[in-house]
């Protein structure tokens, strides 16, 4: 390798591969994150559990909020499903059975063995709660 003509083609080459890796290790990284896609913990939960019971939501819901509180003060276990920052919403919907243009926040739906058991949407009061509640226990 004393040949100058050699040394300089193997020091191109170091330099094209240094530049190639600059580039393709952002790339890979952008490319773990964003396209391959991964499941939510509510969907992990709706397909390893047999029984979940889940709380439907949106953003600019204020019943939503009330109803959350007052199951946050019952200690009732749930899982969260926000219609508007779920990106696996529609999907965890239709794995359920349910059908998407018919539910309207704030909606609970008791999920046995990856299925819709039961639910009721649109809850208006703590009375409605309270009375699905007692009826799914």
């Amino acid at each position: 390798m004393n040949d100058p003509e050699v040394k300089e083609m193997f020091n191109k080459a170091k330099f094209i591969l240094a530049v190639v890796l600059v580039f393709a290790i952002p790339v890979f990284f952008v490319i773990k994150n964003k396209l391959i896609i991964t499941e939510s913990s509510v969907l992990k939960d709706i397909q390893k559990k047999e029984i979940v019971l889940l709380y439907i939501t949106e953003k600019d819901c204020s019943n939503c909020k009330k109803i959350k509180k007052e199951l946050d003060n019952k200690e009732i276990e749930y899982e969260e499903l926000n219609k508007d920052t779920n990106k696996d919403y529609k999907t965890i919907i239709r794995k359920i059975g349910l059908n998407n243009s018919k539910l309207y926040t704030p909606t609970l739906v008791y999920v046995v063995k990856g299925k819709a058991e039961s639910y009721i949407v649109k809850i208006k009061n703590v009375e409605e709660l309270n009375e699905y509640i007692e009826n799914i226990k």
